[in-house]
């Protein structure tokens, strides 16, 4: 584990594709009240994601497609699953990818507004 300090924005994304895996710590009860903004950098910088997240949540709906979820509070559930990451390169490199793949197709920008502009449209003209 290494700590790093706050670093600018515009160096964000050479941090997060440095990393192996990044870790989505949340409080049981705390993952369905707003999703992280940090969740978005995180895959979009290709690297899997352990998330601490209750089963149904919308957190753990994501991330257990792309990474690996734990239930929160439960730091040996927590252990097994960034050493499971740490000693498997090849499940790293397929969960990064699918997490990178995940972010361009639902989290970009461009992506966001087409979806809110399709929906402002069926709102307007509905079938």
């Amino acid at each position: 584990v290494m700590w790093r300090e706050l670093v600018p924005a515009e160096r964000l994304n050479v941090l997060l594709t440095s990393a192996d895996i990044h870790l989505l710590l949340q409080r049981g009860g705390a993952a369905d009240l707003v999703m992280p903004s940090r969740l978005t950098s995180m895959l979009a910088g290709g690297r899997p994601v352990v998330a601490t997240a209750a089963p149904g949540t919308q957190i753990a709906e994501i991330v257990g497609k792309l990474g690996v979820v734990v239930p929160p509070e439960d730091p040996a559930a927590l252990a097994l699953a960034i050493e499971r990451l740490a000693n498997d390169k090849a499940l790293r490199e397929q969960l990064g990818a699918a997490a990178r793949t995940y972010a361009l197709e639902n989290l970009s920008g461009s992506m966001i507004l087409a979806r809110f502009e399709q929906q402002l449209r069926e709102l307007v003209n509905p079938a």
